[in-house]
Protein backbone atom coordinates (compact mmCIF):
# COMPACT_ATOMS: atom_id res chain seq x y z
CA UNK A 1 0.00 0.00 0.00
CA UNK A 2 2.81 2.42 0.86
CA UNK A 3 4.51 1.72 -2.49
CA UNK A 4 1.29 2.49 -4.38
CA UNK A 5 0.99 5.81 -2.57
CA UNK A 6 4.55 6.66 -3.52
CA UNK A 7 3.52 6.14 -7.15
CA UNK A 8 0.61 8.58 -6.89
CA UNK A 9 -2.21 6.24 -5.91
CA UNK A 10 -3.19 8.31 -2.91
CA UNK A 11 -6.59 6.79 -2.16
CA UNK A 12 -5.81 3.15 -1.45
CA UNK A 13 -8.61 1.24 0.28
CA UNK A 14 -7.40 -1.05 3.04
CA UNK A 15 -8.89 -2.61 6.17
CA UNK A 16 -7.92 0.51 8.09
CA UNK A 17 -10.18 2.54 5.78
CA UNK A 18 -13.08 0.23 6.61
CA UNK A 19 -12.74 1.35 10.21
CA UNK A 20 -12.00 5.01 9.55
CA UNK A 21 -14.88 5.40 7.08
CA UNK A 22 -17.40 3.37 9.10
CA UNK A 23 -17.85 0.96 6.18
CA UNK A 24 -18.06 -2.32 8.11
CA UNK A 25 -21.84 -2.63 7.77
CA UNK A 26 -21.60 -2.32 3.97
CA UNK A 27 -19.08 -5.17 3.88
CA UNK A 28 -21.21 -7.31 6.19
CA UNK A 29 -24.09 -6.87 3.71
CA UNK A 30 -21.75 -7.80 0.85
CA UNK A 31 -20.72 -11.02 2.60
CA UNK A 32 -24.34 -11.88 3.36
CA UNK A 33 -25.38 -11.27 -0.24
CA UNK A 34 -22.58 -13.40 -1.69
CA UNK A 35 -22.37 -16.24 0.79
CA UNK A 36 -25.69 -16.37 2.62
CA UNK A 37 -28.30 -15.37 0.06
CA UNK A 38 -29.44 -12.44 2.19
CA UNK A 39 -30.29 -9.42 0.09
CA UNK A 40 -28.81 -8.77 -3.33
CA UNK A 41 -25.23 -9.45 -4.30
CA UNK A 42 -23.24 -6.29 -4.93
CA UNK A 43 -22.99 -5.08 -8.52
CA UNK A 44 -21.30 -2.11 -10.17
CA UNK A 45 -23.53 0.48 -8.48
CA UNK A 46 -22.87 -0.86 -5.00
CA UNK A 47 -19.13 -1.11 -5.57
CA UNK A 48 -19.05 2.41 -6.98
CA UNK A 49 -20.86 3.65 -3.89
CA UNK A 50 -18.38 1.91 -1.60
CA UNK A 51 -15.11 2.20 -3.52
CA UNK A 52 -15.75 4.67 -6.33
CA UNK A 53 -13.55 7.40 -4.86
CA UNK A 54 -10.58 5.03 -4.42
CA UNK A 55 -7.69 4.58 -6.81
CA UNK A 56 -6.80 1.08 -5.62
CA UNK A 57 -8.02 -1.57 -3.20
CA UNK A 58 -5.98 -4.05 -1.23
CA UNK A 59 -6.23 -6.57 1.60
CA UNK A 60 -9.28 -8.10 3.26
CA UNK A 61 -12.21 -7.55 2.89
CA UNK A 62 -11.75 -6.45 -0.74
CA UNK A 63 -9.75 -9.57 -1.59
CA UNK A 64 -12.75 -11.73 -0.68
CA UNK A 65 -14.61 -10.19 -3.65
CA UNK A 66 -11.96 -10.53 -6.33
CA UNK A 67 -14.38 -12.02 -8.88
CA UNK A 68 -17.00 -9.34 -8.26
CA UNK A 69 -14.49 -6.48 -8.48
CA UNK A 70 -12.90 -7.84 -11.65
CA UNK A 71 -16.38 -8.05 -13.21
CA UNK A 72 -17.29 -4.52 -12.06
CA UNK A 73 -13.99 -3.01 -13.26
CA UNK A 74 -12.92 -5.11 -16.27
CA UNK A 75 -10.15 -2.71 -17.32
CA UNK A 76 -8.47 -2.51 -13.92
CA UNK A 77 -4.97 -3.85 -13.52
CA UNK A 78 -4.56 -6.52 -10.85
CA UNK A 79 -1.48 -7.09 -8.72
CA UNK A 80 -1.35 -10.52 -7.10
CA UNK A 81 1.22 -10.24 -4.33
CA UNK A 82 2.83 -13.60 -3.75
CA UNK A 83 5.04 -15.09 -1.09
CA UNK A 84 5.61 -18.52 0.40
CA UNK A 85 2.45 -19.94 1.88
CA UNK A 86 4.25 -20.65 5.16
CA UNK A 87 5.44 -17.04 5.48
CA UNK A 88 1.93 -15.72 4.78
CA UNK A 89 0.42 -18.21 7.21
CA UNK A 90 2.72 -17.18 10.07
CA UNK A 91 1.96 -13.51 9.43
CA UNK A 92 -1.79 -14.11 9.42
CA UNK A 93 -1.63 -16.10 12.64
CA UNK A 94 0.10 -13.16 14.32
CA UNK A 95 -2.29 -10.53 12.94
CA UNK A 96 -5.74 -11.29 11.55
CA UNK A 97 -6.25 -14.53 13.44
CA UNK A 98 -4.77 -13.17 16.67
CA UNK A 99 -7.18 -10.22 16.52
CA UNK A 100 -10.11 -12.56 15.97
CA UNK A 101 -9.42 -14.70 19.04
CA UNK A 102 -8.49 -11.75 21.25
CA UNK A 103 -11.17 -11.63 24.02
CA UNK A 104 -10.64 -7.88 24.44
CA UNK A 105 -11.85 -7.30 20.87
CA UNK A 106 -15.09 -9.09 21.63
CA UNK A 107 -15.42 -7.19 24.90
CA UNK A 108 -15.01 -3.86 23.09
CA UNK A 109 -17.85 -4.79 20.74
CA UNK A 110 -20.23 -4.95 23.70
CA UNK A 111 -20.05 -1.21 24.41
CA UNK A 112 -18.69 0.50 21.28
CA UNK A 113 -20.76 0.74 18.08
CA UNK A 114 -17.77 0.93 15.70
CA UNK A 115 -16.07 -1.98 17.42
CA UNK A 116 -19.33 -3.96 17.20
CA UNK A 117 -19.54 -3.35 13.45
CA UNK A 118 -15.93 -4.40 12.94
CA UNK A 119 -16.49 -7.51 15.07
CA UNK A 120 -19.50 -8.43 12.92
CA UNK A 121 -17.39 -8.05 9.78
CA UNK A 122 -14.54 -10.05 11.28
CA UNK A 123 -16.93 -12.89 12.06
CA UNK A 124 -18.20 -12.90 8.47
CA UNK A 125 -14.86 -13.28 6.76
CA UNK A 126 -13.57 -15.82 9.27
CA UNK A 127 -16.71 -17.84 8.70
CA UNK A 128 -16.78 -17.69 4.92
CA UNK A 129 -13.11 -17.61 3.92
CA UNK A 130 -11.70 -20.36 6.13
CA UNK A 131 -14.75 -21.79 7.88
CA UNK A 132 -13.93 -20.36 11.32
CA UNK A 133 -10.74 -22.42 11.48
CA UNK A 134 -7.82 -20.48 10.08
CA UNK A 135 -5.14 -22.74 11.61
CA UNK A 136 -6.61 -25.67 9.68
CA UNK A 137 -7.88 -24.07 6.46
CA UNK A 138 -5.84 -20.89 6.07
CA UNK A 139 -3.24 -22.36 3.71
CA UNK A 140 -6.00 -23.85 1.59
CA UNK A 141 -7.62 -20.44 1.26
CA UNK A 142 -4.30 -18.88 0.23
CA UNK A 143 -3.75 -21.36 -2.59
CA UNK A 144 -7.36 -21.31 -3.81
CA UNK A 145 -7.51 -17.51 -3.77
CA UNK A 146 -4.32 -17.16 -5.81
CA UNK A 147 -5.49 -19.77 -8.33
CA UNK A 148 -8.84 -18.00 -8.60
CA UNK A 149 -7.24 -14.62 -9.35
CA UNK A 150 -5.01 -16.19 -12.00
CA UNK A 151 -8.08 -17.69 -13.69
CA UNK A 152 -10.09 -14.46 -13.52
CA UNK A 153 -7.63 -11.92 -14.89
CA UNK A 154 -6.13 -11.90 -18.40
CA UNK A 155 -2.34 -12.15 -18.33
CA UNK A 156 -1.88 -8.67 -19.81
CA UNK A 157 -3.67 -7.14 -16.81
CA UNK A 158 -2.15 -9.34 -14.12
CA UNK A 159 1.15 -8.91 -12.32
CA UNK A 160 2.31 -11.65 -9.98
CA UNK A 161 4.62 -9.78 -7.72
CA UNK A 162 6.82 -10.32 -4.68
CA UNK A 163 7.73 -7.19 -2.74
CA UNK A 164 11.34 -8.36 -2.69
CA UNK A 165 11.43 -7.50 -6.42
CA UNK A 166 11.29 -3.80 -5.60
CA UNK A 167 10.22 -0.94 -7.84
CA UNK A 168 11.06 -2.08 -11.36
CA UNK A 169 8.40 -4.71 -12.15
CA UNK A 170 5.73 -2.79 -10.27
CA UNK A 171 6.44 0.49 -12.06
CA UNK A 172 6.71 -1.20 -15.46
CA UNK A 173 3.33 -2.85 -14.99
CA UNK A 174 1.63 0.38 -13.89
CA UNK A 175 3.36 2.55 -16.46
CA UNK A 176 5.10 4.66 -13.83
CA UNK A 177 8.63 5.95 -13.55
CA UNK A 178 10.76 4.40 -10.85
CA UNK A 179 10.86 7.03 -8.05
CA UNK A 180 14.25 8.70 -8.17
CA UNK A 181 16.19 8.30 -4.95
CA UNK A 182 13.32 6.49 -3.23
CA UNK A 183 14.14 3.31 -1.38
CA UNK A 184 11.37 0.75 -1.78
CA UNK A 185 9.16 1.04 1.34
CA UNK A 186 9.68 -2.18 3.22
CA UNK A 187 6.92 -2.35 5.79
CA UNK A 188 6.75 -5.15 8.32
CA UNK A 189 3.10 -6.07 7.83
CA UNK A 190 2.86 -7.87 11.16
CA UNK A 191 4.32 -4.96 13.13
CA UNK A 192 2.28 -2.42 11.15
CA UNK A 193 -0.92 -4.37 11.75
CA UNK A 194 -0.25 -4.67 15.46
CA UNK A 195 0.52 -0.96 15.77
CA UNK A 196 -2.66 -0.01 13.92
CA UNK A 197 -4.61 -2.47 16.05
CA UNK A 198 -3.27 -0.83 19.21
CA UNK A 199 -4.24 2.62 17.89
CA UNK A 200 -7.79 1.45 17.14
CA UNK A 201 -8.07 -0.15 20.60
CA UNK A 202 -6.92 3.11 22.20
CA UNK A 203 -9.59 5.00 20.24
CA UNK A 204 -12.27 2.58 21.42
CA UNK A 205 -11.29 2.99 25.06
CA UNK A 206 -11.03 6.77 24.72
CA UNK A 207 -14.57 6.91 23.30
CA UNK A 208 -15.69 4.81 26.25
CA UNK A 209 -14.02 7.20 28.69
CA UNK A 210 -15.74 10.11 26.95
CA UNK A 211 -19.12 8.35 27.11
CA UNK A 212 -18.66 7.66 30.82
CA UNK A 213 -17.61 11.26 31.30
CA UNK A 214 -20.84 12.49 29.75
CA UNK A 215 -22.70 10.68 32.53
CA UNK A 216 -20.33 11.01 35.46
CA UNK A 217 -19.46 14.70 35.07
CA UNK A 218 -23.10 15.90 35.11
CA UNK A 219 -23.80 13.66 38.09
CA UNK A 220 -20.80 15.08 39.93
CA UNK A 221 -21.83 18.59 38.93
CA UNK A 222 -25.39 18.05 40.17
CA UNK A 223 -24.05 16.49 43.35
CA UNK A 224 -21.68 19.40 43.92
CA UNK A 225 -24.45 21.92 43.28
CA UNK A 226 -26.72 20.13 45.73
CA UNK A 227 -23.97 20.09 48.36
CA UNK A 228 -23.24 23.77 47.76
CA UNK A 229 -26.90 24.75 48.06
CA UNK A 230 -27.34 22.56 51.14
CA UNK A 231 -24.23 24.12 52.63
CA UNK A 232 -25.60 27.64 52.00
CA UNK A 233 -28.91 26.74 53.66
CA UNK A 234 -27.11 25.28 56.67
CA UNK A 235 -24.93 28.36 56.91
CA UNK A 236 -27.94 30.68 56.68
CA UNK A 237 -29.85 28.71 59.33
CA UNK A 238 -26.96 29.19 61.72
CA UNK A 239 -26.65 32.90 61.01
Amino acid sequence: MTALKELGYNDVYHMKEVYMRNDADFWVAAFEGKYEGKGAEYGKDEWDHLLGDCMAVTDIPSAAFAAELVAAYPNAKVILTTRSVDSWYRSMLATVYAAHVDPWRKLQSLWDAKAASMWALRKKYHEHLWWNDFPRYGKRFFKEHNDSVRSLVPSDRLLEYEVSEGWEPLCAFLGKEVPAGKVFPWINKTTDFQRTSQEVTAQVYWRRVQDIGKVVVPVVAVGAAFWWRSGIKAFLSKS
